[in-house]
């Protein structure tokens, strides 16, 4: 993620606040076509008739426009929310359709926080969990799967792995700590292969974690595990930030009926997970796969006051091919009030990678 598709936005963002609540009947728009009226952003309905009015701010908006264009992807998106009350304040594509809630994507390395979660969620592993691998930087085969102390050469912590985004760490510890319908149920509640709670209709993130050990094993790094969503990105990382509650997303315009409490999206996670996932989150801006972005010439910090928790993901496929390039992430890290995904695709030869 580039310093200022990343900063422009997040430091907008911050200055943005307010309440909402969530529909309980999600409306169906034509989210291709939302435009600008009297200064509002409005969208039409697919059906009957009329507009509805967006939460979307119309500076932050065009400041994401701006950024997707100078990006120049074949298709890309920004979206982001206000944490504390799941407003949506940016819904921004780029390639011809609404790439914002669009599946176009594989999850890639985004997937490891679901896989994470999980890890985090059965108990059987803490942040300090130590794996020894060799490997596995580009793809899992079979013979990676299992520790061989003759072959491995490289040791780490599961807290350091996810900021560095190692491959064969989430492979083995699913393996040995989980089953497929662990990580099928985890990615489920943050939204991955399930609704998202939101007010308008989108599709679902398609998800597949096969049940052999090579398909799991590969699914729980990251690979071709299903396609992803930049909204779906943006409903993790935000109920991450949320200390596991999963907030309904907001992107009408105005006060609407919510269901009771009972009837709630309830929790993704206990607190104590969501806790740890932050500061491993962190990693990934400190010294892991975007220390550079977020440090500058000197090794200074660019955000010197405010930490960031994120998580980037890469990944070449699809037909044609392209290079799928994420960040999706909140901040303040520890007192949130803005989480944001981003979503590049580029030509394998790419001009801005995210």
């Amino acid at each position: 993620m580039r310093p200022l598709l990343f900063g422009l936005a997040l430091g907008l963002g911050l200055l943005v606040s307010g309440s909402a609540r969530a529909a309980v009947r999600p409306a169906s728009l034509d989210l291709r076509r939302m435009h600008l009226e009297r200064g509002s952003y409005v969208a039409p309905a697919r059906r009957g008739g009329g507009t509805a009015k967006l939460t979307i701010v119309p500076a932050l908006q065009a400041t994401a426009e701006r950024l997707l264009a100078k990006a120049r992807p074949h298709e890309g998106a920004i979206v982001m929310s206000d944490v504390r009350t799941g407003k949506i304040l940016v819904w921004a594509s780029r390639g011809g359709g609404d790439m914002v809630s669009t599946p176009l994507a594989p999850s890639a390395s985004l997937f490891k926080v679901i896989t994470a979660a999980a890890l985090l969620e059965s108990r059987r592993v803490s942040p300090v969990t130590k794996q020894c691998y060799a490997g596995g930087e580009h793809g899992i085969e079979a013979d990676d799967l299992h520790d061989d102390r003759s072959r491995d050469d490289r040791c780490t912590t599961l807290g350091d792995a996810l900021g560095h985004s190692v491959n064969l760490v989430f492979a083995r510890l699913a393996l040995k700590h989980l089953e497929p319908e662990d990580l099928r149920e985890q990615a489920g509640r943050l939204g991955v292969g399930d609704d998202i709670p939101i007010d308008v209709q989108v599709p679902r993130s398609p998800l597949r974690v096969p049940d052999d050990e090579l398909g799991f094993g590969r699914a729980a790094a990251g690979f071709w595990n299903g396609k992803l969503s930049p909204l779906s990105a943006l409903f993790f990382m935000q109920t991450i930030a949320r200390k596991g509650e999963r907030v309904p997303l907001t992107l009408l315009a105005g006060e609407h009926e919510t269901p009771d409490d009972d009837e709630g999206p309830g929790r993704a996670m206990r607190v104590s997970t969501a806790n740890t996932l932050v500061r491993m989150l962190e990693v990934t801006t400190r010294t892991g796969t975007s220390a550079k972005v977020f440090h500058d010439e000197d090794g200074r910090r660019v955000f010197p006051h405010m930490n960031v928790a994120g998580k980037t993901g890469t990944l070449i496929g699809g037909h044609p091919s392209r290079m799928f390039s994420w960040f999706a992430g909140f901040a303040p890290s520890r007192q949130p009030h803005v989480a944001i995904s981003v979503m590049l695709a580029n030509d394998v030869k790419w001009w801005t990678k995210g």
